[in-house]
């Protein structure tokens, strides 16, 4: 088996175990020790996917494999990262990694929106660009909340809490959106890349939410997270 197979069958495999790592997540206790090891094995798998997709982006020429590797990877980084970054508001210093990060993330983000914007002017492409457009900016709207995070001291004590899921959640979303467009040839080709979206994000931003009311009711965090001891 040479490289390219080893590396395009390692990249399928992550992928099938994000797909299956991220739900249990999702279903079982929050902060619990199955939830944790379950978000361990979705962030490394991601890792993989990430890197895997760098190569064969680039190898193969496919854009926007690339570009939704980026905007997947830096979500769950920021949404792993954020469990770390509790205590911002105070003193604790970032750390030049999430600077890295952040930093290469805005360029990229920057980069699929000139590029889309570039292809748009010129007719080509056809409906991908506004996908490149679109998955730019909101990159882009997650490379500011984070840096507004590294900058402004945090108004809300449970604001890491909302990153966490929102983030965490958002790679899982674009994970199956690299799923659809791979497997869902069935469907029209911009459909592929939009149903994880249409359908994710509103009930995403429905459970974040649930917590803030719950949490600036009676319910403490307790009641909704088991808290590592």
């Amino acid at each position: 088996m040479d490289l390219l197979m080893l590396i395009t069958y390692t990249h399928i495999a992550a992928g099938i175990l994000s797909l299956v790592a991220a739900p249990l997540a999702l279903l079982v206790v929050k902060g619990g020790k199955a939830h944790r090891t379950a978000g361990k094995v979705f962030f490394w798998a991601m890792t993989w996917i990430f890197l895997s997709a760098l190569f064969l982006s680039i190898y193969k020429s496919i854009p926007f494999l690339l570009m939704i590797a980026v905007f997947s990877y830096y979500s769950v980084v920021v949404g792993y990262r954020s469990i770390y970054q509790k205590q911002l508001s105070s003193g604790i210093r970032v750390k030049w990694f999430d600077w890295l990060a952040l930093v290469v993330s805005g360029l990229f983000n920057l980069g699929f929106v000139i590029w889309g914007a570039y292809h748009t002017v010129n007719g080509t492409l056809g409906a991908f660009t506004y996908l490149s457009v679109g998955f730019g900016f909101g990159g882009l709207l997650i490379v500011k909340g984070q840096l507004l995070s590294f900058v402004k001291p945090q108004d809300d004590k449970y604001r890491w809490l909302y990153s966490h899921i929102g983030n965490m959640t958002g790679g899982f979303i674009a994970s199956v959106t690299a799923f659809s467009t791979q497997v869902m040839t069935f469907m029209p080709g911009v459909i592929q890349w939009i149903w994880p979206s249409i359908i994710g994000v509103p009930l995403l931003f429905f459970w974040i939410s649930s917590y803030r009311r719950r949490l600036a009711g009676s319910v403490r965090l307790s009641d909704l997270v088991e808290l590592k001891r």
